[in-house]
């Protein structure tokens, strides 16, 4: 798993309920990648999903190189 820089500004200020339900979102995405909705029907690599009500994580998975990068973050806060 990879957190771009973006996504990694876009976390500030992000409560501890809402970033501890980011991170169990994330531990299950790296053991089910597939496990989210299509971002760009043209391109089933790029993936969204919610993460409790706090919030929805965007991201990309190589299946090459195993990896998950998430990309975007957005959280009403």
């Amino acid at each position: 798993m990879d957190l771009h820089v973006a996504a990694l500004s876009q976390m500030k200020g992000l409560p501890e309920e809402a970033l501890d339900a980011l991170i169990s979102r994330t531990a299950d995405l790296v053991e089910k990648p597939w496990d989210a909705r299509v971002l760009y029907k043209d391109d089933p690599d790029f993936r969204m999903t919610t993460f409790g009500d706090f919030g929805v994580l965007y991201f990309k998975v190589d299946e090459a190189d195993e990896l998950i990068t998430i990309f975007n973050v957005t959280w009403a806060g």
